[in-house]
């Protein structure tokens, strides 16, 4: 759900629960409202995002917006957060899953899995991005045909000097070469996927496509911190999740492809994500490169 937030916007604070600690006007992003003596004034109502952090930042549920109603927000659990060295230990310890067991995913543990993307921040509290699922083995593979259908045309077209000069105009050189070097490993993979060996999405039972509207660098983002969550959560579950570049890849750079899959030109794609059960487990956290950081 997208909050539609009217330009005329009511807010208020029931006087006898108020206990006058301006948390409310304090966490208030677009600086919708003000306190003036013993009254909120609403100064600008238009740049309300709806983001409810005035309702739940109140610690005495005494403030009132008209658009979100008190009954509607959730209380929190009052469990105290995991400590840090077990949050850093489960992020470093979660894998990405390349092989899946056969078992289907219920419309019930998909469901689950995609609700607990609604809670990932978006630009502007815009909650914009929507899912298309593939379920099913006949699905997924007709969606790993489909993007296999964009790299063997990109194979034809890279090997056209003509069409090949056209591409390094539109993405660079640098890309193009990248491209040329791997497109036999490349085409490989995918004539193996077509002849029935999923070397695209590992025989997962479902395949998560993430898009939204909007300025297409913040819908993608928003979009990767949704598919961010939802792998923290299907680790969380027993599942598996593949952030998946290749299909991502011919989504965004083929109009073609994204019109077979029903996402229309008005939305940018920002992640595909296969899920399943991992078919095996990890035993030992693999090393990664020194993080790389500049100091302002």
């Amino acid at each position: 759900m997208v909050f539609s937030i009217k330009d005329k916007i009511e807010l208020a604070a029931d006087k006898a629960l108020c206990t006058r600690c301006g948390a409310c006007e304090a966490v208030c992003p677009s600086r919708v409202f003000r306190w003036r003596d013993d009254t909120i004034e609403v100064v600008a109502a238009g740049r309300c995002i709806g983001c409810g952090h005035c309702v739940a930042a109140c610690p005495s549920a005494a403030f009132r917006h008209s658009e979100l109603p008190l009954e509607s927000f959730a209380p929190l659990s009052g469990e105290p957060a995991p400590s840090a060295d077990a949050i850093d230990r489960w992020l470093r310890e979660r894998r990405t899953v390349r092989r899946f067991a056969p078992d289907p995913l219920s419309t019930a543990e998909i469901e689950a899995l995609l609700d607990t993307a609604r809670f990932a921040p978006t630009s502007t509290n815009s909650q914009n991005v929507r899912f298309i699922v593939f379920a099913g083995a006949d699905k997924v593979r007709t969606l790993a045909s489909l993007t296999a259908a964009y790299y063997f045309k990109l194979q034809r077209q890279l090997e056209n000097p003509f069409v090949r000069l056209g591409i390094r105009i539109a993405v660079g050189r640098k890309l193009v070469s990248a491209y040329r070097s791997r497109m036999p490993a490349i085409v490989e993979m995918f004539e193996a996927t077509v002849a029935g060996e999923d070397r695209l999405f590992y025989d997962a039972p479902a395949v998560a496509r993430a898009f939204a509207s909007g300025m297409p660098h913040l819908a993608a983002a928003s979009c990767g911190l949704a598919a961010t969550q939802i792998m923290l959560a299907a680790e969380s579950r027993g599942l598996g999740a593949c952030f998946n570049g290749y299909a991502l890849t011919a989504l965004i750079r083929d109009k073609e492809t994204r019109q077979k899959v029903g996402i229309s030109k008005d939305y940018t794609p920002g992640a595909v994500l296969a899920i399943g059960r991992p078919a095996g487990r990890f035993h030992r956290v693999p090393p990664r490169l020194p993080r790389r950081v500049i100091w302002f």
